[in-house]
């Protein structure tokens, strides 16, 4: 649980939200209220199991191939709408006008509105162009699926996304991670008694950033930082320490490149209290659990070898889009859902290990949401609402119930 102050600041955050969109009937956001809208680190990790305001969840618009457009499940059903905007903040959406709640808490997008959407036509295509770089081939070798993430100089599959700030019923239903801060007895004492600690984060494109808004070669609104940033900020603001944060993730690796003693050797250099280890997206496609874990064991004892009372926060990925493929024929999606059983193996193995189920997560999520809401490539990077999810998940297998 948050400290009490901090508690209510936060609390008091949510509030002020929702007093901002008490009017709805500007279709562009001011400066001051665009702010209001971007980064803040106490109000996005308020957990998803908490409370009763979930901010903005994201939302993919798409006419399906017979030209409807079907109404969208949120996390949980929808009681009151706060505000229903671009996922930038610069325009927001009136209820009635563009959008309504329907009588099961579900957004439907009202047809001659002014949201966004992509037509079937343009997601579905008839025949896969490898000269493009928004588009991947379709797993079945049958034409392709437009895709497209978010850059500093384009909006990608985001220009169809919408995010959604809304009040529900409170349930426990998303209160499925454990915490196990037993597991981190150094990293969380040096904490608490305010010492200086490092986390180095190692792993593939997701953990170097991709497709946080606020990521270093990103930095557009709402500058939504990537999720291991986000727990550097909550763990210095929840314990007054000085967290220093260093990232040694390389886009597109596996953990056998992690494994090898030149690409380590960054981890070792920093000196880390606690690596937050987050190979697997890659991995699965290539990598059986068995492989993979060899993998992940030899960086653990290399990194060991130099810095023994390191502690290892081990992140299993996101499902990714089973219906596109890196090769006409085939499909990213293999192991993907075999992995969390087996990190929890290795946590089982390893002193000072613990896993911090994102997947389990996110097929929970999947259960009312589509993937594409979920994800900013249609392929597998989160968005800015995955990747807080990600903070959340760690967060909670960190601290345990303090979190």
């Amino acid at each position: 649980m948050i400290e009490t102050n901090k508690r209510t600041n936060a609390v008091r955050m949510i509030e002020k939200h929702k007093m901002m969109f008490d009017c709805k009937e500007e279709s562009s956001m001011e400066g001051g209220e665009r702010r209001n809208m971007e980064y803040d680190c106490m109000r996005d990790l308020l957990p998803i199991w908490k409370g009763d305001t979930v901010h903005g969840e994201f939302i993919f618009v798409l006419e399906n191939a017979l030209g409807e457009l079907r109404p969208f499940r949120l996390a949980y059903p929808v009681r009151d709408v706060l505000c229903v905007c671009s996922p930038d903040a610069s325009k927001m959406y009136e209820e009635g006008r563009d959008y309504r709640i329907n009588g099961y808490g579900e957004l439907e997008i009202v047809r001659e509105g002014r949201i966004p959407r992509i037509l079937w036509k343009d997601y579905r295509l008839p025949a896969f162009d490898a000269s493009r770089d928004d588009q991947m081939a379709a797993a079945d070798a049958l034409g392709a699926y437009r895709t497209g993430d978010l850059f500093a100089d384009r909006e990608g599959m985001r220009a169809y996304q919408l995010a959604v700030t809304y009040t529900h019923a409170e349930s426990d239903l998303y209160d499925i991670v454990p915490g196990k801060r037993e597991r981190f007895a150094r990293f969380l004492k040096k904490l608490t008694q305010e010492k200086k600690v490092t986390i180095a984060s190692y792993g593939d494109s997701i953990t170097y950033g991709w497709a946080a808004s606020g990521m270093r070669d990103i930095r557009k609104p709402p500058f939504c930082k990537p999720y291991n940033e986000m727990m550097a900020d909550y763990l210095r603001l929840r314990y007054g320490a000085e967290v220093t944060h260093v990232n040694c993730s390389v886009s597109g690796m596996c953990a056998d490149w992690g494994a090898k003693d030149e690409n380590v050797a960054g981890v070792i250099e920093a000196v880390p209290d606690l690596v937050i280890l987050a190979f697997g997206m890659n991995d699965a496609g290539v990598f059986r659990p068995e492989d993979f874990l060899q993998n992940l064991r030899t960086i653990i004892r290399k990194v060991r070898n130099h810095c023994p009372e390191t502690e290892f926060l081990l992140i299993s990925p996101l499902l990714p889009n089973p219906l596109v493929a890196f090769t006409a024929g085939s499909s990213i999606f293999h192991y993907h859902a075999e992995y969390p059983r087996a990190l929890r193996s290795l946590e089982q193995e390893l002193s000072g290990v613990a896993c911090a189920d994102v997947t389990a997560m996110h097929a929970l999520l999947l259960e009312r949401k589509n993937l594409q809401d979920t994800i900013s490539n249609n392929v597998n990077h989160p968005n800015d609402f995955m990747h807080r999810i990600y903070a959340q998940v760690a967060l909670r297998t960190l601290l345990g119930k303090e979190f």
